[in-house]
């Protein structure tokens, strides 16, 4: 019995040659994890032992010895992996972490693509935290930004990029579903990401994704930003251009552009720029609140896909407002709701804990707080939003869904090792996350109530919208 064993644990090794860049994956059931790179192994032997509790894999790397008790392994396999990102700080190489979201530090960054994007080799950037909540997390995410445009990891040309850490995800994949039903629905300006893995300065940080930094850019909202205005609804109220609405009091920023740049090519100052922008916001507010015809100043088609989006996901934070973002190409455009954003608090995760059920309606009045709710609720009252409603949700369930849900077992795929490997380095924090190392059961989980969502918002009379 112990020879078929470890015949079968060395089958899945005769595969090196068969691919590009393989990885030998060591599964463990006593909440370890290794990844090794198969060009990094010399030899794999193993040491048997009268006393066979002591049996033992010895994989022999090239920079150092791995020895693994047969007892803990609950399987090995040989796969790919995700890229991997390196970024140093040659002016503070003993610098563990960032702990400032506003200065931007000078950094080097070089990116193994493991076969599957294009590596990079080592390059000047600048990096700095970024986040809300989420810079609170002992995890942190990260903002690069290069001095010119440059395409890494896939995704188009930028200056600037956003590294997630999806630190309380415990599927780590919850922003990507998102994104993905985005893209599904075909909504302009949907974000794409790509899953890594994080060095900084040498020390691992994880699994983490990358993706495009929203604002006016060719490779987030494609508007002109001398022309038009990118919103942001957020009761973080932390943008220099910003205003109190009217009607609903809601927590308007202005994203992008900077009002200061254009006022200087338009020989105008900022602050007109702004009440201009403002004023053209409250006369559409002030439709929504008397109830008035919307169809020369709202896309009421990006509407119903984003809260679609944020309903499916059961993201409640439109309520506050929280990350809300809504885009016009000029004065002379409907307003546009998107592109979607943050779905670490969804799912699953809401009000601070894991394990929510999938029948929590996603906005209420209860909270006065809750500004967006009542704005919002108006909107979803309205028959043409409704009627559009019922045709996105009966596409999304029958045509959709199934693609959504075969996506995230490819994806699952995709990054399983890096998510367990990330589970050991960020073991759960009580009241705060789970972890990711029992990947596949919490993905399970994460479908299942996807599918539950599904059939609670199809057979609420408001579509699980508001009570």
């Amino acid at each position: 019995m112990k020879k078929l064993f470890l015949l079968l644990l060395l089958l899945p090794l005769l595969a090196y040659g068969e691919q590009a860049l393989p990885w030998l994956h060591i599964y463990r059931n006593d909440v370890n994890f290794h990844s090794i790179k198969a060009a990094q192994i010399d030899s794999i032997t193993h040491k048997l032992y009268e006393d066979e509790s002591l049996d033992s894999m010895i994989v022999n790397g090239k920079e150092n010895r791995l020895s693994v008790p047969l007892a803990n392994i609950e399987r090995c396999a040989v796969g790919t992996n995700v890229p991997t990102v390196y970024i140093t700080i040659p002016a503070s190489p003993d610098l563990t972490e960032l702990y400032d979201k506003e200065l931007y530090l000078d950094a080097m960054i070089s990116i193994d693509g493991n076969g599957v994007v294009d590596d990079l080799e080592p390059t000047a950037v600048s990096i700095k935290g970024r986040g809300n909540s989420t810079w609170s997390y002992a995890k942190k995410p990260y903002r690069l930004k290069f001095d010119k445009k440059i395409a890494i990891c896939g995704l188009a040309k930028a200056k600037s990029y956003a590294l997630i850490a999806n630190y309380i995800d415990c599927t780590l994949m919850r922003n990507a579903v998102a994104l993905k039903m985005g893209q599904l629905l075909e909504m302009p300006y949907t974000n794409h990401c790509q899953p890594i893995r994080v060095y900084f300065n040498g020390i691992f940080k994880g699994a983490y994704f990358i993706t495009e930094k929203i604002g006016i850019t060719g490779a987030s909202v494609d508007i002109d930003e001398e022309s038009g205005i990118l919103f942001e609804m957020d009761t973080n109220f932390d943008e220099d251009y910003k205003f109190t609405s009217m009607y609903y009091s809601l927590p308007m920023m202005v994203k992008d552009p900077d009002l200061s740049e254009i006022a200087e090519l338009k020989g105008v100052t900022p602050q007109s720029l702004l009440e201009t922008w403002g004023d053209d916001f409250e006369a559409f507010e002030s439709k929504v609140s008397q109830g008035e015809d919307l169809s020369t100043s709202l896309d009421m088609e990006s509407l119903v896909n984003y809260m679609l989006v944020y309903n499916v996901c059961g993201n409640r934070e439109p309520a506050w407002p929280k990350s809300v973002y809504l885009y016009k190409a000029s004065l002379d455009d409907v307003y546009h709701f998107g592109p979607i954003w943050d779905f670490d608090w969804g799912f699953t995760y809401n009000d601070g804990v894991e394990g929510k059920a999938p029948s929590l309606p996603l906005m209420d009045l209860s909270n006065w707080e809750k500004r967006g709710a009542s704005f919002f609720i108006q909107l979803f009252s309205r028959p043409e939003f409704r009627t559009l409603y019922q045709e996105k949700l009966d596409n999304f369930k029958q045509n959709l869904l199934p693609t959504l849900l075969e996506y995230m077992d490819e994806y699952a795929d995709e990054i399983e090792p890096s998510a367990i490997e990330n589970g050991v380095v960020w073991a759960p924090e009580e009241g705060r996350t789970e972890g990711s190392f029992y990947f596949r059961e919490n993905v399970d989980k994460l479908k299942d109530w996807i599918i539950d969502r599904v059939e609670y918002i199809s057979n609420h009379p408001n579509f699980g919208l508001y009570e």
